[in-house]
């Protein structure tokens, strides 16, 4: 055989088998948590405290880089239209390099202000796999690249450029979201009225924000996913739309202690409870009161509950 297509051959195997352990490598990196600061303001980001959202996390080009502005600008000014999405900006540059550009890339009409992380020696970015050995202003770097995480932390997507110019636009990722998360519960499944009214028409947001249970305002609507919420207050509704997912009641808005055992059963709106961030209805009457069994084992309850809502869901 030719020596020379014999060392085009080799080349290639070499490359696949590179290819092959880069992914690998980021497909478990991306499993564990990590924690990034931004040189601005101190600020950290923590995957674990992420949880039950997608998580983006853009790896950006050292040095000075006019794409990674227009990328994360784009990024930040559509940021509020999936509410469901973490994107966290990382750069390998030194803490000053970071403020300087930082101080670029919040200028300008970005909706909401820009945070860079830094990624010191590019340490994540290997641990992601991303490739490096790409030529830009004199240097060798890491190619740009957008990692995507879903809830439970478990990469799911991943996009590396050919060049700076090369990027996944925010456009390209909605879609790959709406891919991602497939049909929502069907509205059936819902304890909702003839109307979708959802909680008996009392404000989701008020169980968190005022510890009780609040009626909402006919006027004070809005709709997520074919059901419609109700709200006691402006400011109300507007964290909701903000952020619809933060708020919403676990199983639908059914009895936790009744979900537990596989059925639906009406709950009492005022009897409630918020575990880890989840909001929990209850059955009450006046001769029994489901929160009481609840308390008594939440965590194997809850357990069950989440499998059996699940197979509701046709998760």
């Amino acid at each position: 055989m030719n020596s020379n297509l014999m060392s085009v051959r080799q080349f290639i195997g070499t490359l696949l088998f590179a290819t092959a352990s880069l992914v690998t490598l980021g497909l478990q990196a991306a499993s564990a948590d990590f924690t990034v600061e931004s040189p601005v303001d101190g600020k950290t980001f923590k995957l674990s405290d992420a949880k039950g959202k997608f998580v983006a996390v853009h790896f950006l080009l050292k040095t000075e880089c006019p794409f990674c502005l227009k990328h994360t600008r784009d990024y930040a000014k559509q940021s509020a239209s999936q509410p469901e999405l973490v994107n966290v900006f990382l750069k390998p540059d030194s803490a000053d390099e970071i403020k300087a550009w930082s101080a670029k890339a919040n200028i300008g009409d970005a909706a909401v202000p820009v945070t860079i992380y830094r990624d010191a020696d590019a340490k994540l970015a290997d641990q992601f796999g991303i490739p490096g050995g790409y030529a830009f202003h004199g240097e060798t770097v890491h190619y740009p690249a957008l990692v995507l995480l879903d809830p439970a932390g478990k990469e799911v997507f991943r996009y590396v450029g050919k060049n700076n110019g090369d990027r996944f636009s925010f456009e390209q990722l909605a879609a790959k979201l709406a891919e991602l998360k497939g049909k929502p519960v069907a509205i059936d499944q819902y304890n909702v009225g003839a109307d979708k009214v959802a909680l008996s028409g009392y404000d989701p947001v008020g169980y968190f924000t005022s510890k009780q249970a609040l009626k909402g305002k006919k006027e004070l609507s809005t709709q997520y996913r074919g059901v419609t919420y109700t709200f006691a207050t402006e400011e109300n509704k507007k964290l909701f739309i903000g952020s619809p997912s933060t708020y919403l009641p676990t199983y639908g808005g059914w009895c936790a202690t009744a979900m537990a055992k596989g059925e639906k059963v009406e709950i009492d709106p005022a009897n409630f409870k918020i575990t880890n961030g989840r909001l929990f209805l209850f059955f009450k009457a006046f001769y029994g009161n489901a929160i009481k069994d609840w308390n008594k084992d939440e965590a194997n309850l809850m357990s069950k509950a989440d499998a059996n809502w699940k197979k509701f869901a046709g998760e």
